[in-house]
């Protein structure tokens, strides 16, 4: 099997996905899987307050950082917001962490329902932010399902390729998970969504 060329590399922030400790769960393997293909190189940390969260996003927007173009956030999410564990984050306070920091880069969010709001919420957000792309769902999502659709999502964002060109060919290729999820792809100008259709779990993000 042929592997590929690195592309932008994935800074991920996980966040306590239980309260039970001794809960396994991560998407650790998924980065390790691109990693060890070439896909994709990363750095992976886990956050559980709003203080550690700040911290690491702003090591983000550093320049000896500039190679990981895409933010991925895995944490569970409401809309408009992302829950690390402890502590709540609101679209808004990360939009102004990362205000005017994100020019040409991707932020991910592997979370249910925090792209469900308006458009127009979406759209402000990437202008303010100056991001390339926001990309996350507007449903709950089954916790498997999610995983297995961030290996191939993953693959396409850090490629560069435009945001509808993503989206498209998300559609395109793997239409079941994108509409069972409820993609979304926004950018300053548009935002793209997909119909949603019923999950088939209720184990979600």
């Amino acid at each position: 099997m042929l592997t590929m060329a690195l592309g932008s590399g994935i800074f991920c922030l996980e966040g306590q996905w239980d309260s039970d400790l001794r809960d396994r769960k991560s998407v650790r393997p998924i980065l390790e899987l691109l990693d060890s293909l070439r896909i994709a190189a990363f750095i992976h940390r886990d956050v559980a307050t709003t203080d550690e969260f700040e911290y690491f996003v702003n090591k983000w927007v550093q320049k000896r950082y500039d190679d990981y173009r895409v933010l991925y956030l895995a944490m569970h999410g409401e809309d408009g917001s992302v829950y690390l564990g402890r502590d709540d984050v609101m679209l808004e306070d990360l939009q102004e962490m990362l205000r005017g920091k994100c020019g040409g880069k991707v932020i991910y969010f592997g979370t249910c329902l925090t792209l469900r709001g308006d458009a127009k919420r979406i759209q402000e957000f990437a202008r303010v932010t100056g991001a390339r792309a926001v990309v996350g769902y507007q449903r709950e999502v089954d916790w498997l399902q999610a995983a297995a659709f961030e290996v191939l999502l993953l693959q396409r964002l850090s490629t560069g390729l435009r945001s509808d060109a993503i989206f498209n060919r998300l559609v395109k290729e793997h239409g079941l998970f994108a509409k069972s999820l409820g993609l979304v792809v926004g950018t300053k100008n548009q935002v793209h969504r997909v119909p949603l259709r019923e999950p088939r779990s209720s184990a979600a993000h």
